[in-house]
C-alpha cells in the first residue's frame, strides 16, 4: 500500500495503475453520496481528475489488514487535514476493490 499511495502523491500514474486489477470497483463516499466507479480506465481517469491543478499530498496514519480475508484498511489524512478510510480487497495482487470513505476534517 505504501507503493500505491507513494505513486498518487507523486502523480505517478504509470505507477499506480500497476497496482488496479483491470475490473476493479471503486465506491465513493462522501456522507452524502454514494459512487461507483468501475473499471481501471474510469478508474484512472476518475483520480487523474481529482488531482487536476492540485499539489495536495497525503499520508497514511493507520494500516490494518485481514490477510485471509485480503483486506486492508486505512485511515490516510491529507495536507488539509481531511481523513478517509479506504478498504481495500486484494486480488492476484491487485487492487479488485476499493471503498472511500470521505470524512471531512478531524
Amino acid at each position: 500500500m505504501a507503493s500505491f499511495f507513494a505513486a498518487e502523491n507523486t502523480r505517478d500514474w504509470n505507477a499506480y495503475a500497476a497496482f488496479l486489477h483491470p475490473q476493479v470497483e471503486w465506491t465513493l463516499n462522501d456522507g452524502s453520496h454514494e459512487r461507483k466507479i468501475l473499471g481501471k480506465e474510469q478508474y484512472l481517469h476518475e483520480i487523474k481528475s481529482a488531482y487536476a491543478n492540485s499539489t495536495t499530498t497525503f499520508h497514511c496514519i493507520e494500516t490494518m489488514s485481514d490477510r485471509g480475508r485480503r483486506l486492508i484498511a486505512t485511515m490516510l489524512v491529507n495536507d488539509d487535514g481531511e481523513r478517509s478510510l479506504d478498504v481495500f480487497v486484494i486480488e492476484d495482487g491487485l487492487i479488485r476493490r476499493e471503498w472511500e470513505f470521505l470524512l471531512g476534517r478531524a
